[in-house]
């Protein structure tokens, strides 16, 4: 199969990678070992594909075009190595992973721009069984994942994606990477898993509801934000901001994750240590 030869369906925002030395060092960030199953979130024309079938126990190709998936699959198919036709926020990490995964379980991909959050909230979602995660997003949204409290990039998917995992840049990629070329820059990410996460799954979603609410109006102080919640329990979200050494005016983002959840837990009436680790 001849890379130059597919045509992008701009309705999936395909931009496939075609420098391989790219995806060599994309595959890189993986550190993947011979009993590691990895997963690839939409495979393309298969630049990433060449470079990790068999270099762990089992590879998980998951690509929503189905010409792609098929050609993928006369390519490349053999023991171990399985392609499947799906929209990966359908798909059940916790059961691929039960069904296949000896060693570690690694995520890597190039994110489709215009799904990227949706995905990468799919993997926060499952970070349970994730071991290690590389994807290549827009740099906008690499920017925002990163971003600490007090700018511009820091915002609800600062705090979703932060809670999960242990964010770092690895290194920008040009449009001049890609066929179609995107119209901005991109950048490939490392997410490594946090041991351990202070709220309990049901909590979870409360948590990100709360934090989406105190962004809900972004130029608005957190007061206003909050501003039909019951006194009691304003009073001591409030207490909360003066003992943390916020103002009365403070907004939203210039709260740091550590210090939303103890937000959180005054607002619910908690006296339960709440700490990011």
């Amino acid at each position: 199969m001849q890379q130059q030869a597919v045509r992008a369906k701009k309705r999936l925002g395909q931009h496939f990678l075609r420098h391989p030395s790219l995806a060599r060092k994309i595959v890189a960030g993986l550190g993947l070992e011979e009993n590691d199953t990895v997963l690839e979130i939409g495979c393309g024309t298969g630049a990433l594909t060449g470079e990790l079938v068999g270099r762990g126990s089992c590879y998980i190709g998951v690509e929503l075009d189905a010409v792609l998936c098929s050609q993928l699959g006369l390519r490349y198919g053999s023991p171990g190595i399985e392609f499947l036709n799906r929209d990966i926020l359908t798909l059940d990490l916790d059961q691929l992973r039960s069904r296949h995964a000896t060693g570690s379980f690694k995520v890597v991909g190039n994110l489709p721009y215009a799904i990227s959050s949706p995905i990468l909230q799919h993997l926060a979602r499952h970070a349970g069984v994730i071991d290690l995660a590389v994807v290549m997003v827009q740099a906008e949204v690499a920017d925002r994942l990163a971003a600490g409290p007090g700018g511009r990039d820091y915002g609800v998917l600062s705090l979703l994606v932060q809670y999960y995992f242990r964010t770092a840049p690895l290194f920008a990629v040009r449009p001049q990477a890609f066929k179609p070329r995107p119209k901005v820059d991109s950048k490939v990410v490392r997410l490594v898993p946090r041991a351990h996460h202070p709220l309990m799954p049901a909590e979870e979603n409360l948590f990100f509801g709360f934090v989406k609410q105190a962004f809900s109006q972004r130029r608005k102080t957190l007061r206003n934000c909050f501003r039909e919640a019951e006194p009691e329990a304003w009073q001591r979200l409030a207490g909360t901001l003066r003992e943390l050494g916020y103002p009365g005016s403070v907004r939203a983002e210039k709260i740091s994750l550590a210090h939303f959840l103890q937000l959180f837990g005054s607002f619910r009436g908690s006296s339960r240590p709440l700490d990011l680790q």
